[in-house]
């Protein structure tokens, strides 16, 4: 049984919800309504109720099928296909999504919604989330166990919203209790105090919660808290976060200057997070299993389990991501049921890297290229051959073949694969920092994912910056994962005939684009809505909209 915020508590929700965003809005009006409420929830209301509780922690989870899985402006166009579209690995076969743009560094905060929607995406997350820790001691009905619990769910669930917006827009606005129009007129604060007094203390807390180890529901558990948490540390050992730590008071992020490209970075702040990130990672060792198959990975029969630790949930009618789904499919190919866009598709050179060895690059792995047609458009079902590989990660067989249009497959944020990774990288990253770290511990995590795709083993004078990245790039494929890796590590995979190669992101050039990256492609724009509604919101360095007199 899957967690659903439609489904559970429904009506609690139907009806505190809309209330919370209005007490919001309220605030700062009482002098223009006049008139007494006559609804049953006033802002003076008391959530005292076990059920009252309920709906405001499930509100937590609502906004992120939008953030991880939603769409982004016109046809085709998709958050997650735009995240994979800054690393130059991904195409679309229609000019709806602007990919030209990303090519041709014409990038600015009125392209279509690729930035509004991600940024007000995450913050409605950031809202219902501190709707609920406000609120939740009052709940008469909580246990002091079901307190920590259910604070712990949302402060997760609100360090993961923040992770994003910090990895994507460098400094952000610091918002934990929005309640009146001022309020939002705020400046964006130093991504590192976002770090350090938001994202790590409330992940913290959850991993230190009474939350369950696992939910085979799908809701926020401890170990989808350590994953989480091992990540954003990992994140902090390297860029933009050590680079800021050197100077605080600079505006990085607004007035330009990132240039520090060596990683992993040794020094001492670099150490201790890498160490609290093995902490989190040993901890999940062994917790887990590896799917015996790919295909497991797009089967919704292994939703909320096996390798997947945490996902986006999604149920057949209700919340469905058919749309991502579609942009991964051929363009009108007439072999599935979903809307065929073609929107995110991987480069030619990117599928050449992949070693003739290598199962995932095998037709019906991670790629495919070829398909049958739907008897509705030809009862023969012929087989279309397909103009190069396209993606096979997400093709859920009953939901693609015949129903009508839907899936129940879930999007993975995180699963055991990323946690070995992860495991390999840290723990030789510590080693460069000095620490005495056995080889066994190096190996055993990436030898674990190469040893599921065929490969041979890697020894200990195997692992580099270039092996860790190059089977990061293989594994976790359009997973959302490549982006956030160029810009804590700096590096950029170069695509080759079975193999990559390796340099520094200041100066690389992906095969399609025309331009060299620089120091602005760190970080992406701020949108032109925010800039023109909150007069305190400065632009990104050399992007656009500027705001007034900036």
């Amino acid at each position: 049984m899957k967690f659903n915020i439609t489904k559970t508590n429904k009506k609690v929700i139907q009806y505190i919800l809309p209330f919370l965003v209005m007490v919001s809005m309220l605030v700062s009006c009482t002098k223009f309504l006049e008139e007494t409420p006559t609804a049953n929830l006033t802002s003076e209301y008391t959530f005292t109720t076990a059920a009252e509780g309920n709906a405001l922690v499930v509100a937590g989870y609502r906004a992120l099928p939008a953030v991880y899985t939603g769409g982004a402006g016109d046809y085709g166009n998709f958050l997650p296909a735009v995240l994979e579209y800054w690393t130059g690995k991904a195409w679309s076969s229609d000019s709806h999504p602007m990919v030209i743009n990303f090519q041709t560094n014409q990038l600015a905060g009125s392209l279509l919604n690729d930035f509004e929607n991600y940024w007000n995406n995450n913050y409605a997350g950031v809202k219902d989330c501190n709707n609920a820790i406000q609120k939740i001691n009052g709940i008469k009905e909580y246990t002091a166990d079901d307190k920590s619990k259910k604070m712990g769910e949302v402060r997760a669930l609100r360090g993961l919203y923040y992770f994003n917006l910090v990895r994507y827009f460098g400094d952000v606005v610091y918002d934990t209790a929005l309640s009146t129009f001022k309020d939002a007129q705020k400046p964006r604060v130093s991504l590192k105090k976002i770090y350090d007094e938001l994202i790590i203390p409330d992940l913290e807390f959850a991993v230190n919660s009474t939350l369950a180890n696992t939910q085979s529901n799908g809701s926020m558990s401890k170990y989808a808290a350590k994953a989480i948490l091992a990540d954003v540390y990992l994140t902090c050992a390297g860029y933009p976060y050590q680079e800021v730590a050197t100077d605080p008071t600079k505006a990085w992020c607004t007035a330009g200057g990132f240039s520090q490209q060596t990683y992993p970075v040794v020094s001492a702040s670099a150490a201790g997070f890498l160490a609290k990130a093995k902490t989190q990672l040993d901890d999940l060792y062994g917790k887990y299993t590896l799917a015996s198959s790919y295909s497991q990975l797009r089967d919704p029969a292994f939703d909320n389990k096996g390798e997947n630790i945490y996902q986006v949930q999604f149920e057949y009618g209700i919340s469905e991501m058919t749309g991502f789904i579609g942009a991964t499919l051929p363009p009108a190919a007439k072999c599935a049921d979903f809307t065929e866009y073609g929107t995110l598709i991987p480069t030619r050179a990117y599928v050449n890297t992949f070693a003739s060895a290598d199962l995932r690059g095998q037709d019906r792995q991670f790629l495919y290229s070829n398909d049958k047609m739907l008897t509705r458009y030809d009862p023969s079902t012929p087989l279309i051959r397909f103009d190069q590989p396209y993606c096979f990660k997400y093709y859920d067989e009953a939901g693609v073949k015949g129903s009508g249009g839907h899936t129940t497959l879930n999007f993975t944020i995180y699963r055991y694969s990323d946690i070995l990774l992860m495991l390999t990288e840290v723990n030789w990253a510590l080693k460069q920092n000095g620490v005495s770290v056995a080889d066994a511990d190096i190996l055993k995590g990436i030898n674990a994912i190469r040893s599921r795709a065929k490969l041979s083993a890697y020894g200990i004078n195997d692992i580099n910056n270039l092996t860790i990245f190059s089977e990061r790039a293989w594994e976790l494929m359009f997973e959302n994962k490549m982006i956030w890796d160029q810009r804590r590590s700096r590096k950029c995979l170069i695509d080759g005939s079975g193999a990559f190669a390796i340099e520094n992101f200041i100066g690389h050039q992906p095969v399609e684009f025309n331009f060299k990256f620089g120091a602005m492609n760190l970080l992406a724009p701020i949108s032109a809505p925010e800039i023109a509604n909150n007069a305190n919101c400065l632009q990104n360095f050399n992007y656009l909209p500027k705001q007034v007199g900036q």
